[in-house]
């Protein structure tokens, strides 16, 4: 089979030849080791988006102080700013060099001007790059998209920050709740263009943890919104899978609710906390992208290969499953682990695992 082929098989647990082995473009070695791994099967998946949004009504100002960037939003009703720490290493290119330090969201009265930003937003579709990508990556690999981070992710991640999203939600619930409901009305304006777009696969995007988001905060702000994307873009006929990358185990039983095809991310110990044996258990109709834990890349190749066939062990008979890394890795650790990972899914991951 194709890697795009076996790709879309998993996702869809359908029949596969191997275990699907994919990175991350960004993650991919280049030159020699890259052609020698990708010949003996390991695949690109690619993010490319769809649409683009543009403010015609906000200037944003740059600043730089020193290691630090100030972004300010100047808007006909007020200022919001943002402090972005910058020059960070980027290990070997793993990582950003930029980490955001102080949010928009600092006063009640940042509320109003947030919300001007939000409704000033405009969305245009831009399909050419994605079909760019995927006509580049062909066979080799999956190109995808994504709506972005849901409301109460996308109000923590970019806007708030964790502190003060956890102050603002017991201080002035029905303002926070309002601003997810905006964000919400331009998350359903991008889904139409998502949904009419060349792509196959979307992601939500939003980095779930059961200790930022609670099963409280997952039930109440995460569930609703999911079902209402999946919806529509499973009447357009996409694959749809969120990106949950933490410690799930107290949320497991309530993302088997969601009805998302697939979880991306899902990294299971010595990072995780949830098995890949329990979540298959308990996600029976969903698909499971999993990252393998960076910790994983410390370990000499003969531990790597045992820990890669542990896994697929527990993944027998392999329905539903694609092994991959979607966070990082550490950079002088890349070639020996992704050797190890490809040799070891050659020898064990033939479908139907069958490992004694």
């Amino acid at each position: 089979m194709w890697i795009r082929e076996r790709v879309l098989a998993a996702l869809t647990r359908d029949e596969v030849d191997y275990i699907p082995w994919v990175v991350k473009s960004n993650h991919l070695p280049r030159g020699y080791l890259e052609r020698v791994l990708r010949n003996k099967g390991l695949g690109i998946s690619h993010h490319e988006r769809v649409f683009r949004t543009y403010t015609p009504d906000v200037i944003c100002e740059y600043k730089y102080v020193g290691n630090f960037l100030v972004r300010t939003f100047i808007t006909p009703i007020g200022n919001v700013s943002e402090r972005i720490r910058i020059n960070l290493p980027s290990e070997g290119g793993e990582r950003s060099t930029q980490w955001k330090v102080e949010s928009l969201i600092k006063s009640p009265g940042d509320y109003k001007v947030l919300e001007f930003i939000i409704e000033n937003t405009k969305i245009k579709s831009e399909y050419e790059d994605f079909k760019l990508a995927d006509e580049s990556i062909g066979q080799d690999g999956i190109v995808y998209t994504s709506l972005g981070y849901t409301p109460l992710m996308e109000l923590i991640v970019n806007y708030m920050g964790f502190r003060t999203f956890a102050l603002e939600i017991k201080r002035r619930q029905n303002k926070v709740e309002s601003l997810m409901e905006l964000i919400h009305e331009k998350k359903l304006e991008a889904r139409r263009i998502v949904a009419k777009s060349p792509a196959k696969v979307v992601l939500l995007g939003d980095n779930i943890d059961e200790v930022i988001v609670d099963p409280r905060l997952f039930k109440k702000y995460c569930i609703p919104y999911y079902r209402e994307y999946i919806e529509i873009l499973h009447e357009h006929d996409k694959i749809v899978g969120s990106h949950m990358d933490g410690r799930l185990k107290r949320l497991k039983n309530l993302i088997a609710e969601t009805g998302l095809d697939f979880i991306h991310g899902f990294t299971p110990p010595p990072y995780g906390n949830l098995t890949l044996r329990e979540a298959r258990q308990c996600w029976k109709d969903m698909a499971i992208w999993m990252n393998i834990p960076e910790t994983v890349f410390f370990y000499d190749s003969e531990r790597i290969m045992k820990f890669i066939r542990d896994i697929l062990k527990e993944g027998a008979p392999g329905d539903g499953l694609i092994l991959g890394i979607t966070e990082t890795v550490p950079p002088r650790r890349r070639l020996v682990g992704y050797k190890a990972i490809t040799e070891a899914i050659l020898r064990y991951g033939k479908y139907p695992i069958r490992i004694p």
